[in-house]
């Protein structure tokens, strides 16, 4: 099980210790001693205003989910709207795109840069197929510069998360469309 509980280290020594340090091997911050009780407060109230707005990010992000996220005007222009063509692109997305997710909320966790940055890399061709909005490719492209250049940021699980959600989103309602395909053929 992992646990969600925020970190704060406690050091004596300055010099030779950072936040990157701390934040590389899973604390949120840090303290030097002696210690400063309202230094420590401060850090306290800040770690906890940053998780209500994650944890307010993230339902604001489910609410937005709600809306219809795919868009198959594309995939029915490209496929000149074959019943037999459209069920065979949208299986094969429905069959590649829940262990990319997997994969990418997988590597994150991990911190396996390189597998994240070629997972997500795999997964952004395939919104355009079945009309998830440009915004998520943006945030794709943006979650892969964080994986490039090795680093978390506050954002980049939120955006993980976002992507993630959107991507579940589009299989629940290509499975939809794929039923209804498969009746009118």
């Amino acid at each position: 099980m992992k646990l969600d509980i925020p970190i704060i280290a406690l050091t004596a020594d300055v010099t030779t210790v950072d936040l990157d340090k701390c934040k590389k091997v899973g604390m949120n911050d840090y303290i030097s001693k002696p210690v400063d009780e309202r230094l420590l407060y401060s850090k306290i109230i800040g770690i906890i205003k940053k998780i209500r707005q994650i944890n307010q990010e993230a339902k604001s992000s489910k609410s937005e989910i709600k809306k219809r996220c795919t868009n198959l005007n594309y995939l029915m222009q490209r496929t000149k709207s074959n019943p037999a063509l459209m069920s065979e692109m949208i299986s094969l997305y429905l069959e590649q795109t829940r262990p990319l997710v997997a994969t990418m909320r997988n590597s994150f966790d991990t911190k396996d840069w390189q597998t994240l940055y070629s997972t997500v890399h795999k997964m952004i061709p395939s919104f355009s197929i079945v009309g998830i909005h440009q915004d998520f490719e943006i945030m794709a492209k943006r979650i892969q510069g964080f994986a490039s250049k090795q680093i978390e940021e506050e954002n980049v699980l939120d955006m993980v998360l976002q992507l993630e959600n959107i991507c579940v989103q589009a299989c629940i309602e290509l499975e939809e469309e794929l039923i209804t395909i498969n009746k009118n053929k």
